[in-house]
């Protein structure tokens, strides 16, 4: 199995602490990559981060063809999860302010 990286073990340790239930694993990894190349690449483009991504496909084209069919997959609720994820970011803020643009 290949190694992944140390922001995707502790991407994977902060998301097993939310309160998001996936019907399959398979969906949480693909966030967790989506999530790696997100902030490796400092784009939100998904042909943007498909690099960061560590796994058996050889063309970039499938990287964008898996995270597609995450985002548009109707069995999960993206809007909840991210809600869920924004709460449990922002939950240990307290004594400064922040700007969200």
């Amino acid at each position: 199995m290949a190694r992944t990286s140390r922001l995707y073990d502790a991407l994977n340790d902060f998301l097993r602490q939310c309160d998001i239930q996936w019907q399959d694993i398979r969906h949480l990894k693909t966030l967790r990559w989506m999530m790696v190349g997100m902030i490796q690449s400092q784009n939100v483009h998904l042909n943007g981060f498909g690099v960061y991504v560590v796994s058996r496909t050889q063309f970039p084209q499938s990287h964008q063809r898996r995270f597609r069919r995450w985002l548009s997959n109707r069995r999960m609720d993206v809007v909840s999860a991210h809600h869920i994820l924004i709460q449990q970011a922002l939950s240990q803020w307290t004594c400064e302010r922040l700007y969200l643009s």
